[in-house]
């Protein structure tokens, strides 16, 4: 290890310390936003809302906006994780390009796809 790479701490993709951050934030929201998600389905198996209430409920824009934020976090705190899992453990450079890029197209198309669900909610 060089002497800038003790000083910063960088690992083999030196960038540690923002994959670090990225999973702490992203785990922060999702620590903030599901326990909501969660009690909005408790609410709705409990009886507590009706079909055309519920519906009047998702059709606020500040919910879709918590939910999307909701959708970023996990999608986010998932990429990372998972970049990092591929980046310590997958050693040849193609493989590791190509598992990069999966996971990544795969996040952007999952993320799309919760997002154009969550907006296009109508009765």
């Amino acid at each position: 290890m060089t002497a800038p790479q003790r000083r910063y701490r960088l690992g083999t993709a030196h960038n540690g310390l923002s994959d670090w951050y990225l999973q702490r934030i992203s785990a922060v929201l999702l620590a903030l936003l599901l326990p909501a998600a969660f009690l909005l389905l408790l609410c709705v198996r409990g009886g507590g809302y009706d079909h055309a209430s519920l519906w009047s409920l998702l059709h606020h824009p500040w919910l879709r906006v918590l939910h999307s934020l909701l959708a970023g976090a996990l999608i986010l705190h998932l990429y990372t994780g998972l970049k990092v899992i591929v980046e310590d453990y997958l050693h040849a450079p193609c493989l590791r390009v190509i598992a990069s890029g999966a996971l990544a197209t795969a996040g952007f198309a999952l993320l799309g796809w919760w997002l154009a669900a969550v907006w296009r909610w109508t009765m």
